[in-house]
């Protein structure tokens, strides 16, 4: 039993991170003050330009680092920001891993499609 409402929490956990993320508060927030939609849709959009420079800047590395040698060991450790790793709890320590490591994956994967598709 206690296992299923660790799940439920961690579950929980992460919604409410991603409507962080996404400025749900803001946008409510704005709303309490009679501002439009707007400047959700706003916020929203710099999260994901964000977010999608940061991937692209990850991206960049990924190729760098398969081109000098597809066998590259220990990929996560060259990927790691370590001004931000140094910040954090063992547990977000982990969960940071994680989501690198998963990023990572994926953009190794993309490397290889678009290696493919120029092949």
């Amino acid at each position: 039993m206690a296992h299923k409402c660790s799940g439920e929490l961690k579950k929980r956990a992460q919604l409410a991170k991603q409507r962080l993320k996404m400025g749900y508060f803001e946008a409510a927030h704005a709303d309490d003050f009679g501002k439009t939609d707007v400047s959700y849709i706003a916020s929203y959009a710099r999260f994901t330009d964000t977010a999608t420079s940061r991937d692209e800047k990850m991206y960049k590395q990924v190729c760098a680092m398969l081109d000098r040698d597809e066998a590259t060991i220990n990929p996560i450790g060259q990927l790691i920001d370590n001004d931000v790793y140094s910040t954090l709890d063992a547990s977000a320590k982990q969960r940071y891993i994680l989501e690198l490591s998963n990023k990572f994956r994926e953009l190794k994967d993309r490397y290889y499609r678009e290696r493919a598709k120029t092949s």
